[in-house]
């Protein structure tokens, strides 16, 4: 199979080190979609898996044995399959995945807190790709702020701030949300169409530090999550793939967005908002997830952020939205 990677860039800015991702559930500004939210549209119907190592650095050990294959199936329950070291799984659904506004389509894993309330949570991580033909893969632009001196050990702690675009980021009950979005320049001269994804893959992150079994993020920086698992249930443990947008949810929230205006786009001081339903709050997140301003107006005031492309999540009584805009 054929996979593209690419390094990702936001227009021509390079992104900027030292800065945070969203949080881990539970925590102001978190990006986290819990297993019941009424996004979810369709849920992983089939399941195929490789099996990875208990240890990659001791491959005679053998491979992971935990849980049946379709406990990926249907909706999260915290009933997981575990991948191992390198392990992968490629996952179809009843109907194609589209490119909607927002999250697309959400990963669950069964993390769990250091303690309530704590930022720290042990975190198995998993890279994940979409295509169209099972043929061809391309994977989401991941990015990974964990120091790398020291190694995360079997049952270290990760904070979720350091992680984008990695599956596992939030723990059991909680999925992390994909945007297909983010592929739009990395797609270009591959057979992925980001309005026809049939097939979502998942691979174990292998979280050693040692150059030789050590798995990189989208610009080459080491990724150091728990290392070694050897247990039966080492690597990335899938609980489920939740579908927010679809071809049969496509005209539903067609309809949401056109009743909601954003004005004006691009914008340089005030961002107004257009709705003939009540509005909650406003909360503008940036392109990696981080949330910036909330207000509980209509409009936001816009004129301190730097130039770039961002996020308004509309929240109302019943429901919620996520339009995109620019900043001049």
């Amino acid at each position: 199979m054929k996979v593209k990677l690419a390094l990702f860039f936001i227009g021509c800015t390079a992104i900027i080190h030292a800065q945070t991702f969203a949080p881990q559930v539970g925590i102001d500004g978190t990006t986290a979609i819990h297993k019941d939210d009424a996004v979810f549209v369709d849920w992983a119907n089939n399941v195929i898996i490789t099996r990875g190592y208990l240890d990659i650095a001791l491959p005679n050990n053998g491979v992971v044995d935990y849980g049946e294959v379709t406990n990926a199936n249907g909706q999260a329950n915290n009933n997981i399959v575990s991948l191992g070291d390198a392990g992968e799984v490629i996952l179809t659904f009843s109907q194609s995945i589209t490119n909607g506004q927002g999250a697309d389509f959400a990963v669950f894993e069964n993390g769990f807190l250091l303690e309530e309330g704590s930022e720290l949570a042990f975190l198995e991580l998993a890279f994940v790709e979409v295509s169209t033909d099972g043929i061809e893969y391309v994977r989401f632009p991941a990015f990974s702020e964990e120091q790398t001196n020291t190694q995360t050990d079997s049952f270290g702690y990760l904070n979720a701030r350091n992680i984008h675009n990695l599956a596992g980021k939030y723990i059991a009950n909680y999925g992390t949300p994909f945007d297909l979005e983010d592929l739009s320049t990395l797609i270009q001269g591959t057979t992925v169409n980001l309005n026809n994804i049939n097939y979502i893959k998942l691979i174990d992150v292998v979280g050693s530090i040692d150059s030789n079994f050590a798995t990189y993020d989208s610009e080459n920086n080491l990724i150091n999550d728990p290392y070694p698992t050897a247990f039966s249930s080492g690597g990335f443990d899938l609980d489920a793939v939740g579908v927010i947008h679809n071809n049969s949810s496509a005209g539903i929230h067609n309809v949401e967005l056109s009743s909601v205006k954003i004005f004006p786009n691009p914008v340089k001081d005030l961002l107004k908002v257009q709705s003939t339903q009540q509005i909650n709050k406003l909360e503008l997140f940036t392109i990696r997830g981080e949330r910036l301003i909330s207000s509980k107006t209509n409009y936001l005031d816009v004129r301190n952020l730097p130039k770039g492309v961002y996020f308004l999540k509309i929240i109302f009584p019943s429901n919620k939205i996520i339009k995109r805009f620019i900043k001049n």
